[in-house]
């Protein structure tokens, strides 16, 4: 029998995002500058923290535009919200066709241009703006009636967007531990 699917509601979406956030904080904090840097074949660190930066900004300013705006630019949604689980399934297997990051999320990161200390207190405030724009702006009732243009998944509505968010962070956590963690020679 399958497990009956649900929707987060829109707390246990930003607490969610809230709890991947500490943790791609805490890693990237204590990791060293060095470390923090380093890029062979794959993204830094820092260019997985910036990376995700440009796709919360980009989250941000879908969401900051005034609902009636949104639903001229982008029509209504044709779908119902699909579950976390299943998002997460169809994102995965995009990436597995060969789907990558599109131009305006590539990061660019100088290391001889920018501090660690920056790039992580820049990440962590357009986080911020994102989950307050989420808590303050947008209800339940509301984030299944909008939908954005997303790169790789077409039209999503808003509480995909809020999904992806979240596994696309966990997604490079992933990344960037395991970069930590493995015996890199400077």
């Amino acid at each position: 029998m399958q497990a009956k699917s649900y929707h987060l509601d829109k707390y246990h979406i930003i607490s969610s995002t809230e709890s991947i956030v500490e943790e791609i904080l805490r890693v990237c904090r204590n990791m060293d500058t060095d470390r923090f840097f380093y890029r062979d074949d794959k993204w830094s660190a820092a260019e997985n923290l910036e990376h995700l930066r440009l796709s919360f900004a980009r989250s941000w300013k879908g969401l900051f535009i005034p609902k009636f705006i949104s639903k001229y630019l982008f029509k209504k949604p044709l779908h119902q919200s699909l579950p976390y689980e299943e998002l997460q399934e169809k994102y995965s297997a995009a990436l597995s066709n060969g789907a990558k990051a599109t131009k305006e999320y590539i990061p660019k990161v100088d290391k001889t241009k920018q501090e660690k200390d920056s790039i992580i207190e820049h990440f962590e405030a357009t986080v911020t703006r994102y989950l307050n724009e989420v808590r303050y702006y947008w209800e339940d009732e509301n984030i299944d009636r909008y939908q954005f243009p997303h790169p790789i998944l077409g039209n999503i509505t808003a509480r995909e967007l809020m999904y992806f968010n979240i596994f696309h962070c966990w997604h490079h956590f992933n990344t960037m531990r395991q970069r930590n963690s493995q015996g890199i020679e400077l």
